[in-house]
């Protein structure tokens, strides 16, 4: 379908006997900005996941319909789900930052898809931390652990992550919400 990024057409989501998510038909156009807006509990954060398969990891999940990013089918059998992570980046409500140095949180991903070059990986570093309006706070501490950060810094460096493989969709759950507005509106 011409000018949709992302569609779903009769998703349900079942955790266990809950449904939790009840025939969504939805198309997104490419290079907007959507927002989904509820009560708690009502399934935003549980639709994200479904557009990243996210909740593959969840014990008793399962998920009828059909979910498509650029035309393809995120659910068959063949999709590689690393590749689709990589498409369809997520950063969460909490901070995550992985247990190792701020410079190889930002570089994990682009190492796992296949980048090597010290120069490159350093580009892509500064590139995703000012994206996410961190360089100039950690620029001198880009080989010390990302945990010592704050949490607003955390999340800033979550969002960087992100960002560094060039995603064709960010999924945000709530990611600005433990930010100051400075950072936020950044």
């Amino acid at each position: 379908m011409e000018n949709v990024k992302i569609s779903t057409r009769k998703l349900n989501l079942y955790y266990g006997t809950n449904h939790a998510l009840k025939d969504i038909d939805m198309d997104i156009r490419p290079n907007a900005i959507t927002a989904f807006i509820g009560p708690s509990g009502c399934g935003k954060s549980t639709f994200l996941k479904t557009l990243n398969r996210m909740n593959d990891l969840v014990e008793g999940c399962r998920i009828t319909g059909e979910v498509k990013i650029d035309g393809e089918d995120i659910y068959h059998p063949d999709t590689d789900v690393t590749l689709l992570r990589k498409r369809a980046g997520m950063v969460f409500q909490k901070p995550n930052p992985f247990p190792m140095s701020v410079y190889d949180n930002i570089a994990y991903g682009p190492r796992v898809h296949g980048i090597r070059k010290k120069a490159r990986l350093d580009e892509i570093v500064e590139q995703s931390l000012r994206e996410a309006a961190l360089w100039d706070e950690v620029h001198d501490r880009l080989k010390k652990s990302a945990l010592g950060l704050s949490g607003g810094q955390q999340q800033r460096l979550c969002i960087a992550r992100a960002l560094a493989v060039e995603p064709d969709v960010l999924l945000m759950d709530e990611a600005t919400s433990a930010l100051d507005p400075i950072s936020t509106s950044k």
